[in-house]
């Protein structure tokens, strides 16, 4: 590797200090790799020059409307982080993507991963969902390599239209070095966003949704000088434009003046795998913003507890807390088959008796109790 090929941390911190140590820089895999191999780790194609056009005016609006968002945005609290929401965690662990431009998928499942868990009311919900499926089939399918890259509006509405599976039927490794492939029971096994919205230039939008659902999929410029990123608020001080990259915003911070974004880079990259970016810095509210208010999830549920139940005088309305699925209508053929599910998930609760159901969006419509 030729040395001028690798990042001179050195320098960034010198132009850092001229700057007044906005953040701080440290070296890393990343700053010691080449040129070419840190671009795999991007993935969002640069814009067109009208596109850069329409971008700028956005920014320009952004950048002095950001600070001020949280007036515009009823209900949004001055900060929020969804790591941390009055002591529950509600994101999933941080992944790498590796070598591969694969950053849209990693950031739109991040994203899901978080509404998911976070609309439940559920920290730590155990969910792995398939960056493969959702890159090496849906993106595939749509022309995305891991040399191309992808956009992250296209991936939402797959998530929604048609759904990802999880980790475990279709396992991620870079480029699919690991030769894995679909499980052809993936329909059974399966997440789906609804609800998307598009909250591109709108960071007022963009501060309601992360703090009432969880989290959002944004895109961004990354320069030479955010490869060495250790802490604090990023600004880009020096460098040339690298890529566009996409990450999961997970919070903000109105006293800091900046987003909150999980990377995917892996843990001992940034702040263990995260980082703060400034309001209006590198088109961070400007380019594509994409979220989606709920994800549904069909899968066999294999040893759950009962954490809630919940009926009422009205026939077939019985409801229970699936552990990491979070609130199911009991779905019967009859009034008595009804009462019976509901009388064996009682006795199930009451014994501490974990249950098997096939959790269908929403409907349990096969029920083992143990």
């Amino acid at each position: 590797m030729a040395g001028s090929e690798r990042i001179d941390v050195a320098a960034v911190s010198a132009a850092l200090a001229d700057q007044g140590h906005p953040w701080q820089a440290s070296e890393n895999a990343m700053t010691r790799m080449a040129k070419t191999e840190r671009t795999r780790r991007l993935g969002v194609p640069m814009p067109s020059e009208s596109e850069r056009a329409t971008m700028d005016q956005r920014a320009a609006m952004v950048k002095s409307a950001a600070a001020t968002a949280r007036a515009m945005a009823a209900g949004a609290p001055a900060s929020f982080d969804a790591r941390n929401v009055g002591g529950h965690n509600y994101v999933t662990d941080v992944r790498d993507q590796g070598n591969c431009g694969s950053c849209v998928a990693f950031g739109t499942v991040a994203a899901l991963e978080t509404t998911a868990a976070y609309t439940r009311r559920q920290p730590g919900l155990e969910l792995n969902l398939s960056e493969a499926h959702l890159f090496y089939v849906h993106g595939l399918s749509q022309g995305a390599t891991c040399d191309t890259g992808w956009l992250p509006k296209p991936a939402v509405e797959a998530c929604r239209d048609i759904g990802i599976t999880y980790e475990n039927y279709f396992p991620y490794t870079p480029r699919n070095s690991g030769g894995a492939s679909l499980n052809s029971d993936w329909p059974n096994r399966l997440a789906r966003a609804t609800d998307m919205i598009d909250a591109t230039g709108n960071a007022a939008q963009m501060k309601e949704h992360i703090a009432t659902f969880g989290s959002i999929t944004a895109c961004f410029v990354v320069y030479d000088d955010f490869w060495s990123y250790r802490s604090g608020v990023y600004r880009h001080v020096s460098g040339e434009a690298a890529g566009g990259h996409c990450i999961s915003l997970v919070g903000y911070s109105d006293a800091e003046g900046c987003w909150i974004a999980k990377n995917s880079w892996g843990a001992s990259w940034g702040d263990r795998g995260y980082f703060k970016i400034a309001y209006g810095e590198c088109y961070i509210e400007s380019w594509q913003c994409i979220g989606t208010r709920s994800v549904t999830l069909r899968a066999w549920t294999d040893n759950t507890k009962i954490l809630g139940v919940w009926s009422n005088d009205s026939a077939r309305n019985g409801w229970a807390y699936l552990e990491n699925y979070g609130w199911h209508r009991l779905g019967a053929d009859s009034d008595q088959a009804a009462a019976t599910a509901l009388g064996e998930i009682l006795s199930a609760k009451a014994a501490g008796r974990t249950v098997n159901a096939f959790a269908d969006s929403g409907t349990v419509s096969t029920l083992y109790v143990y």
